[in-house]
């Protein structure tokens, strides 16, 4: 065993890989630039990413709009940034830049990578569109949808623009601990039976349905609906309640049942 092992070590040692093969294996950019934006070098990974342009600037590959905020990232060492680099036929794909000075003794030159990211950014793009198009319908609906913190106060973490028209209060003065909870509106009379049915149901796993009195901004007692359900982990424990609350009729001054 001892022999084998003695004999393995003689042999000589295979040959290093070229540093400049392992960069050009790599999927991402990796350059080299000096004070004055040239590029000293460049991997293939940089040559398929930046297509046709031929600049040895590094600044002029990236898209107009973006070179501003390029040049607060060398002021402030920001590192990563997210910015458009034009590709071929003046296309331009997202990408992650990080940048670092290759001497850790000066500031230049620096090495820069690129990841393109187009595909998250166009990803997150359409779930922006989405959730802007989601959000619209909620706050076109006769309703208020909310989402709250399963106590007495019924702390919301978010209600929609439906809350102005039945309380008389916009969204950001009913969400997160504001000196106003949702529970301060429920009429006295109402606010216990609403508190049992509630956890009546959540203990139950099941959805409910309130009548019950809302103190309008105004000072009018709205007769609402609430339709919910309770928000649980997977190990069941409660995170909170969902649902909407609207009206039962047109809002009024009401006498108490």
């Amino acid at each position: 065993m001892l022999s084998r092992l003695l004999a393995r070590s003689a042999e000589p040692a295979p040959d290093p890989i070229p540093l400049d093969r392992v960069l050009d294996s790599l999927d991402i950019a990796v350059l080299v630039v000096n004070e004055h934006g040239q590029i000293l070098a460049a991997n293939q990974g940089w040559q398929r990413l930046k297509g046709d342009n031929c600049s040895t600037l590094f600044h002029e590959h990236l898209h107009p709009g973006d070179r501003p905020l390029w040049q607060q990232a060398l002021l402030t060492q920001e590192s990563p940034l997210q910015a458009r680099v034009l590709s071929a036929q003046s296309n331009s794909l997202w990408c992650e830049l990080k940048h670092q000075p290759v001497d850790s003794n000066t500031l230049w030159p620096i090495s820069i990578t690129l990841t393109d990211i187009s595909d998250q950014m166009s990803r997150s793009r359409q779930r922006d569109a989405d959730w802007r198009s989601l959000t619209q319908l909620v706050n076109q609906l006769p309703a208020m949808l909310y989402r709250s913190r399963n106590n007495r106060d019924w702390t919301m973490a978010f209600v929609s623009a439906g809350s102005l028209e039945l309380t008389g209060y916009p969204p950001e003065v009913l969400t997160n601990q504001s000196s106003l909870n949702y529970g301060d509106l429920i009429h006295p009379e109402d606010a216990d039976p609403v508190w049992e049915q509630v956890q009546d149901a959540l203990s139950r796993g099941e959805r409910f349905e309130l009548h019950y009195r809302l103190q309008h901004a105004d000072g009018r007692l709205i007769p609402v609906i609430e339709k919910g359900q309770g928000i649980y982990a997977d190990n069941g424990a409660i995170l909170g309640v969902e649902g909407m609350v609207l009206t039962f009729s047109t809002p009024s001054a009401h006498t108490p049942m």
